[in-house]
């Protein structure tokens, strides 16, 4: 179970088609930043809506659904809920996504059941393998996520439920409890999942020791408290998380310190973006503890530009940095594209630029950032597309850093 997809590996088809969609769903979420980062369209709720869902249920939860098929299937596994979850997947999670685009009504709720019992789904196939693989940071990053993930999937669901007047018992705090637990607990160790998996490919096949354990561990938990915390309005359950994900993330930062240091950011391929990925959860956490700190754990008292820095900081800087590296990986060509320099520097730059704007309350700067941005990743996502189809489908040169792959 190396860091390239096989061709022969019992689900590469499935996996290759998930990230494809994700892809595309993602294009989505690229095309409304741009014109909503630059103010060139006023969108209403509803599109906003879809925005941060194609992006976090399109293009983040089919990969991570991806990565965990890749990460914990044998060379033998022919389990049938396995090879039908990549179907399911893409069906259900793109009808939710419409879903949001189109309505405030039941349609929601319904179709988020559906991503619920696909994400059910999921876990049980991944608790049935894990005992059969090692469990090695990577994956237990992996079963964190999806945990979290099946719970942001009731939540979700409750929500949507309420807000078509079918329910009315949920807490206030629900409203910020569901994209809190989103981020902290489902974002944090899938970034860490996937960075590690890339930057130290030994460490897939290896037990984690006590270290790896609470890294993961400790984000999971800290999501937990924040989750409990937000819903019940419990301010010091709040403060409370963040010394579990600033423990997380130091452990994060030693163990991967040599890989990093070993990083030529001018020549590497997509072990950059997994390198990245680490110095953005080290942003995340940084305005993650002012906004604790300066609001004393009231999270939702603070103005809204600082959670929006915070949530596309994760999303871009975190996420799509690592994933981008994970969809390279399971290409069927995986040399090096000419515009890959530029695509790496043109989105990271831009979501500094951006996230800089959001949280210095400078129009400008999030005006220029997102157009960089959100073009990078639209060329990303072609060339990662082309990557998936396979050879011949783009120019190309050799990778400069075999060794690291």
């Amino acid at each position: 179970m190396g860091t390239k997809l096989a061709d022969d590996h019992p689900h590469a088809p499935g996996i290759r088609t998930l990230l494809m969609a994700a892809l595309a769903i993602f294009v989505v979420t690229v095309v409304i930043g741009i014109l909503n980062g630059t103010d060139v369209v006023d969108f209403d709720h509803k599109t906003l809506m879809g925005h941060v869902h194609s992006g976090t249920l399109g293009w983040i939860s089919l990969s991570v659904i991806a990565a965990s098929l890749w990460l914990f299937a044998d060379d033998h596994d022919r389990d049938p809920i396995a090879a039908a979850l990549p179907g399911a997947s893409i069906i259900a999670v793109s009808a939710y996504v419409a879903a949001f685009f189109l309505t405030l009504g039941v349609m929601r709720p319904l179709t988020g059941t559906l991503v619920l019992i696909v994400m059910v789904a999921m876990i049980a196939w991944v608790g049935s393998r894990a005992s059969q693989v090692v469990l090695s940071v990577p994956r237990l990053g992996m079963l964190a996520a999806l945990t979290t993930l099946a719970v942001g999937a009731v939540l979700g669901v409750l929500l949507g439920l309420e807000l078509a007047g079918t329910i009315d018992f949920l807490p206030d705090g629900a409203y910020d409890a569901h994209p809190a637990t989103m981020v902290v607990g489902f974002l944090v160790p899938t970034g860490m999942a996937l960075a590690e998996w890339r930057l130290d490919p030994a460490a897939l096949e290896t037990v984690a020791d006590r270290a790896g354990r609470t890294q993961i561990a400790a984000p999971f938990v800290g999501g937990v408290l924040l989750m409990i915390g937000s819903l019940l309005d419990v301010a010091p359950l709040i403060a409370l998380s963040l010394p579990l994900e600033i423990t997380g993330v130091v452990i994060l930062v030693r163990r991967l310190r040599q890989p990093i240091g070993a990083i030529d950011w001018a020549r590497d391929g997509w072990e950059r973006g997994s390198a990245a990925t680490v110095f953005f959860l080290v942003a995340v956490l940084a305005v993650f503890t002012y906004i604790i700190g300066r609001y004393k754990g009231e999270v939702d008292d603070a103005p809204v530009r600082l959670l929006l820095a915070v949530d596309h900081m994760t999303f871009i800087g975190v996420m799509t940095n690592s994933l981008f590296g994970r969809v390279h990986a399971a290409g069927r060509d995986r040399r090096a594209h000419p515009l890959d320099n530029w695509i790496f520097w043109g989105m990271n730059a831009g979501i500094v630029v951006f996230a800089l704007g959001l949280l210095g309350d400078v129009v400008e700067l999030k005006r220029i950032g997102a157009p960089v941005m959100g073009t990078a990743l639209l060329a990303g996502i072609v060339t990662m597309a082309m990557r998936l189809v396979g050879p011949g489908s783009s120019p190309h040169r050799d990778l400069d850093r075999p060794a690291l792959r």
